[in-house]
């Protein structure tokens, strides 16, 4: 069997973690793909793949050989495509993982827009609040709201994510105005789940920084749920603006502490580094920038 073709195989089904969802991504019978894998095994003398009845695991060799594997796939997909770009438009397969509500909110739009300068581009957008790793994913671009440790990725930064803490006005009503972060330590607060920070908060006014832990009846890892929640009175919560504008809009929620800001986070294209970037990733990346400066401008 042609290496190349057993490579993409594997890669395929290492990123879609099964030979059946790799089959159904490839177009291809499932035994096809099994028998590829099998093939490289065979041809290179080592065991990548270890197998039960319900699941695949890399084996050491495996986790070294897909990384390089992939990266020489995307470097030899992008000659072919330098190639082309005289005589044609981008094309082929974008993997792109955001979270739920940004994909949704923000993504949702823009992808139409993105279609229509590049009708060659296959898009397959994956929404998760989980943070995925892009390399074991699959992914060309993984969309990340928060700070980035992860040294062996690359990061563009695509616009800021201000958070702006709010509650309803019934819950304000009920409960109280805080008019200190220390205040927050007897109100009820709504929690993202996923921030390293748990539930202390820090916030900062320009002169002075005032850390506090608070409590509250709901950890949530998605920032709509508890922008509802919010709404419905259920506590205080301190969210990205694209999350709550509408809100913020319709007079359903309202700002709390103005003058308290919460450490800046920003919204950021994360990429494997590589010294070869696909022309197709690049450019959707550079479509990010440039549409997202509208919102944060408006």
């Amino acid at each position: 069997m042609d290496r190349i073709d057993c490579m993409r195989a594997f890669v395929a089904t290492v990123g879609a973690n099964g030979f059946a969802a790799a089959a159904r991504a490839m177009d291809v019978p499932r035994s096809k793909v099994s028998k590829q894998i099998q093939a490289l095994e065979e041809a290179i003398g080592v065991q990548l793949l270890q197998r039960t009845t319900r699941s695949l695991h890399l084996t050491e060799a495996g986790a070294e050989y897909y990384e390089a594997a992939r990266e020489l796939l995307a470097s030899l997909d992008e000659t072919e495509q330098r190639a082309r770009d005289g005589v044609g438009e981008l094309r082929g397969v974008l993997r792109v993982n955001a979270p739920m509500s940004f994909g949704l909110r923000r993504l949702g739009p823009l992808i139409p827009l993105f279609h229509q300068q590049h009708p060659n581009v296959e898009l397959q957008l994956v929404l998760s609040d989980q943070q995925v790793d892009p390399v074991r994913g699959g992914f060309d671009v993984t969309i990340r709201i928060a700070s980035l440790p992860d040294s062996s990725l690359v990061a563009r930064l695509l616009a800021p994510a201000p958070r702006i803490m709010v509650a309803s006005p019934a819950y304000l009503a009920r409960a109280g105005t805080p008019r200190t972060p220390k205040d927050l330590t007897s109100h009820q607060c709504l929690n993202y789940g996923y921030l390293q920070s748990g539930v202390s908060l820090q916030l900062s006014n320009g002169k002075e920084t005032q850390r506090v832990n608070v409590t509250g009846p709901l950890h949530a890892n998605n920032g709509d749920l508890l922008a509802q929640a919010a709404q419905a009175g259920m506590g205080i919560a301190l969210l990205p603006d694209f999350i709550v504008e509408d809100a913020l809009a319709a007079g359903t929620l309202v700002p709390v502490l103005c003058e308290w800001q919460a450490p800046a986070i920003s919204i950021n294209a994360v990429y494997p580094s590589s010294r070869r970037v696909p022309q197709k990733t690049r450019a959707f990346i550079e479509f990010l920038v440039k549409a997202l400066a509208v919102h944060t401008t408006v």
